[in-house]
C-alpha cells in the first residue's frame, strides 16, 4: 500500500549489506605490495568515512538502542505535533468510535479495541511533547501490544487514515555507511532500520474533539485544615483598603501564598528530597515482637508510655530475643517468681526498671522453653519414625513368611498324589528246600 511501510522495499538495486573485501581472496594468494600512495589514499578514505559517520550519527539525533533513518529535511515543518499523550489517545479512542472509524476498521478486517490496543505501544514509544520519533519495529509493538504483526500492519492503516499517524521514513536495509554508522552508534552489527512513525493531531481533530474531562480532585482535609488555619493567623497590619492592588502590601495573601509556594521546604519536596531525615534506626522486628508478647502474657509490666522503653530493657539485658519469645520471658519470670514463693503485683509503678531488676536475677544462656519444646519434638519425631521402621520391617518379614507358607501349600496341593500298594506276603526259601 502507497505511504505505509507494507509496499515495496527500498529500490535499491544491489545489496547493501556490508561487504568484507579480504575474506574473497585466497589465503594462499600472495598480497601485492602496497605502495606509499596507495597507503595514504587508504587512509584518507577511511578518515573521511569516520567523518561522515560522525556528521551522520549526530545530525540524525540518533537515541535508544537502536538506529533509526535520518529523516529528510523539512518533514517535520509539514508534521503537526500531538497536544499530549493523554490526549492523543483520547482523540484515537473517540475517532475510533465514530462512524468513521468503525467503518475503517471494518474495511481492514479489525477490531477498535485492537487498533486502540496498537495505538497505546506507539504513544509509548514517542516523545512526549511532540509524538515523535517512533522507531519501534513491527515485531516489537505486536509483542507488547498482544496481537500479531499482521494486526499491527492492519492497525497502522487505520491510524493513517484517520490522520493521528504519519509515517515520516519507511523501513529498509541499511547502506554500507549506514550499517557502520549505526556500529558506532550501539557497538553491535544492524542491518534494517524500522520505519520512523510520528503520532500527530492535526487541527480538524484538535477542534472538533474535545478534551477528556478532568474532574476536580477533591481537597483533603489537611488542606482544608491548613487553610483554614492560614485564614484565620493572616491579619491585616496595614489600615488601608481592602479594595487595593492584590500586590499592595495591605492584602497580605498573596505575600503569604509566594512565601509558601516558593519556600525551600517545598523546593526540597518537589525534587524528591527529604526534609527530615530519621536520625535514629528501627528496632528489630523480633525485639519488638517479644515486647508486645511479654505486655500481654503480663500486664502489669504494661508501660504508662511507649512501649519503646520495655524494648530498650530488653536490649539493655543483654537477651537474645531471636531465641527468647515474649511468652518464654513471661513463663521464666512467673516460674521464677513461683520458686522464690513470691507473687505478682497488682500494679507496678515503674514497670522498665522493675522487668530490668527481674532480668539481671536468671541466666538467660540457657534454652529457652520454646528450643526445649522444638528438641523433644525432634526428638520425638525421630522416635516416631524409628518405630514405623521397625514396624514396616516386622510386617515385612511377617508377610515373607506367609507368602513361604502359601507357596508351599499351592505346591503340595499340586503334587499327584501317590497310591500306596499294601505289602505283599514272601516266603522265604532256605537252604535245605523247605519253606518256613
Amino acid at each position: 500500500m502507497t505511504g505505509t511501510s507494507q509496499g515495496n522495499a527500498h529500490p535499491e538495486p544491489a545489496s547493501t549489506l556490508p561487504h568484507n573485501t579480504t575474506l574473497d581472496s585466497s589465503p594462499s594468494t600472495p598480497h601485492a605490495p602496497v605502495s606509499d600512495d596507495e597507503w595514504a589514499h587508504a587512509v584518507q578514505q577511511a578518515t573521511e568515512n569516520v567523518t561522515r559517520i560522525e556528521t551522520l550519527n549526530r545530525t540524525s539525533n540518533q537515541r535508544g538502542n537502536s538506529w533509526s533513518l535520518p529523516i529528510p529535511d523539512s518533514t517535520y515543518s509539514r508534521t503537526p505535533t500531538w497536544t499530549s499523550r493523554t490526549h492523543w489517545q483520547h482523540q484515537v479512542r473517540t475517532l475510533l468510535n465514530s462512524p468513521t472509524g468503525t467503518k475503517l476498521c471494518t474495511t481492514h478486517t479489525i477490531s477498535t479495541e485492537a487498533v486502540f490496543a496498537v495505538a497505546v505501544i506507539h504513544a509509548s514509544h514517542a516523545e512526549s511533547a511532540t509524538g515523535r520519533s517512533v522507531t519501534a519495529s513491527r515485531e516489537t509493538i505486536a509483542r507488547r501490544a498482544g496481537v500479531s504483526t499482521s494486526t499491527v500492519k492492519r492497525a497502522r492503516r487505520v491510524l493513517t487514515a484517520l490522520g493521528v499517524a504519519v509515517e515520516l521514513v519507511r523501513g529498509r536495509y541499511l547502506s554500507r555507511l549506514e550499517a557502520m554508522a549505526a556500529e558506532s552508534h550501539h557497538g553491535r552489527r544492524q542491518f534494517r532500520a524500522a520505519s520512523t512513525w510520528s503520532l500527530t493531531t492535526p487541527r480538524t481533530i484538535a477542534t472538533t474533539v474535545t478534551p477528556p474531562f478532568t474532574k476536580p480532585r477533591k481537597p483533603s482535609r489537611a488542606t482544608l485544615r491548613t487553610n483554614a488555619y492560614r485564614s484565620n493567623t493572616t491579619t491585616r497590619n496595614h489600615p488601608q483598603s481592602g479594595t487595593r492592588d492584590p500586590l499592595s502590601p495591605s492584602g497580605g495573601f498573596a505575600l503569604k501564598a509566594l512565601t509558601f509556594k516558593i519556600s525551600p521546604t517545598r523546593a526540597q519536596a518537589h525534587a524528591g528530597k527529604t526534609t527530615h531525615q530519621p536520625t535514629t534506626t528501627p528496632r528489630p522486628i523480633h525485639l519488638q515482637r517479644a515486647a508486645a508478647e511479654l505486655i500481654a502474657h503480663a500486664p502489669a509490666l504494661k508501660p504508662a508510655g511507649h512501649i519503646g522503653t520495655i524494648c530498650d530493657t530488653l536490649q539493655q539485658s543483654g537477651i537474645d530475643t531471636i531465641r527468647w519469645t515474649g511468652h518464654d520471658i513471661a513463663h521464666e519470670l512467673t516460674t521464677d517468681t513461683q520458686q522464690r514463693g513470691w507473687t505478682w503485683p497488682n500494679h507496678i509503678s515503674r514497670p522498665s526498671e522493675f522487668l530490668r531488676w527481674r532480668m539481671t536475677q536468671l541466666d538467660w544462656a540457657v534454652s529457652s522453653p520454646t528450643e526445649r519444646r522444638l528438641e523433644h519434638d525432634r526428638f520425638r519425631r525421630s522416635e516416631q519414625s524409628q518405630r514405623r521402621a521397625e514396624f514396616r520391617k516386622r510386617d515385612a518379614s511377617r508377610a515373607t513368611e506367609t507368602t513361604r507358607i502359601e507357596i508351599v501349600r499351592t505346591f503340595r496341593a499340586s503334587q499327584t498324589p501317590v497310591r500306596r500298594v499294601p505289602p505283599t506276603t514272601t516266603r522265604s526259601i532256605s537252604l535245605g528246600g523247605r519253606t518256613n
